[in-house]
């Protein structure tokens, strides 16, 4: 909660009004502005729920009282003239009345986001072709005796790659996948770095699929056999129930030889497949071809592509699409 007195807080300067800017806790997402008055404020403050004053009724109101989406508030700061307050909340449901999770989604340019959208995918795309590529024995059948593994800069990395890169990836992620999810599903380990920070922007559940027991069967949902270019075993599912609609995410998708099998038992099990979103394609491998045929909506943001020792890269038609240019490239 806010540090100091309430009497310090400056009132008079708006007319007996501060405004508030109401963040999401956890995905940090700007949710509201509204204002409050003294008494507001003090309710906030002794009641831990977010209270405001309402300009156009001249009323003091507490966020969900007739929605039911209450905003639980974790900490308050105020601004360094005082006259301005941010609350921290916990969000029951959508902040705004539309239905939507934030009030702020109308675009006013929707360009600069394209060319912000463009430029963060070179910078991807930069980062991707700088990765190594590494011979690995194939063990998926008889047809060839190699395959081609990418190490990822993004995923694989040392030093991890920066910051504003994931978080736009994510972004993209979030923009990229269908809006009707219960729960996200990933791949240990590769999977992990985006799916983490998609379930707290989702802020939704996140299961892991493991590739050893880890011994809590009151947790597992299923056990599954894969066998993918380079290796094979068994996947241990965790955390999912019948009905879940779940969106999987993994890093890469090349021969379809674990996303496959795993999509064709959770279905078999009643988990709906909402989506399937990969950062990465291999095409040559055909993997995201055999996942369609397999009959799940499945979508990559890059494709590489190998070409001796070099690794190329360019956006998919479907990220290249969700920024809005349709067909340019960065």
């Amino acid at each position: 909660m806010m540090k100091g007195n309430l009497d310090e807080i400056d009132f008079e300067k708006g007319g007996g009004l501060v405004p508030v800017i109401t963040q999401d806790c956890v995905s940090r997402r700007v949710l509201m502005l509204a204002y409050a008055d003294r008494e507001s404020l003090r309710l906030t403050l002794s009641t831990g729920f977010a209270h405001y004053y309402s300009r156009s009724r001249k009323i003091l109101w507490r966020k969900g009282e007739t929605s039911g989406h209450f905003q639980r508030v974790k900490e308050v700061i105020a601004d360094c003239d005082m006259d301005s307050l941010l609350y921290l909340v916990d969000q029951t449901g959508p902040a705004c009345h539309t239905g939507k999770e934030s009030c702020f989604f109308n675009r006013v340019e929707a360009g600069l986001t394209a060319t912000h959208d463009l430029a963060m995918a070179a910078k991807a795309v930069r980062l991707m072709e700088g990765g190594k590529v590494a011979t690995r024995r194939w063990v998926r059948d008889s047809t060839r005796r190699h395959y081609k593994y990418i190490v990822n800069p993004l995923t694989e990395a040392i030093p991890p790659p920066p910051a504003d890169v994931m978080e736009w990836v994510v972004g993209m992620m979030d923009r990229m996948a269908p809006a009707t999810v219960d729960r996200i599903l990933t791949f240990e380990a590769l999977g992990i770095p985006y799916s983490v920070l998609l379930a707290q922007r989702r802020k939704i559940p996140l299961a892991i699929v493991r590739k050893r027991d880890f011994y809590a069967p009151q947790h597992l949902f299923s056990k599954v056999r894969y066998r993918s270019g380079f290796e094979r075993g068994t996947y241990y599912v965790y955390d999912l129930a019948k009905g879940d609609r779940v969106l999987v995410v993994d890093d890469m998708v090349s021969t379809g030889g674990t996303l496959v099998p795993t999509l064709q038992d959770l279905a078999a099990k009643g988990v709906k497949i909402e989506g399937v979103l990969c950062v990465g394609e291999k095409p040559q491998y055909g993997g995201l071809k055999a996942v369609e045929q397999a009959g799940f909506p499945i979508k990559a943001m890059f494709k590489l592509t190998q070409h001796g020792g070099r690794i190329r890269v360019k956006p998919s038609e479907a990220l290249l699409e969700t920024i809005g240019k349709g067909g340019g490239t960065p």
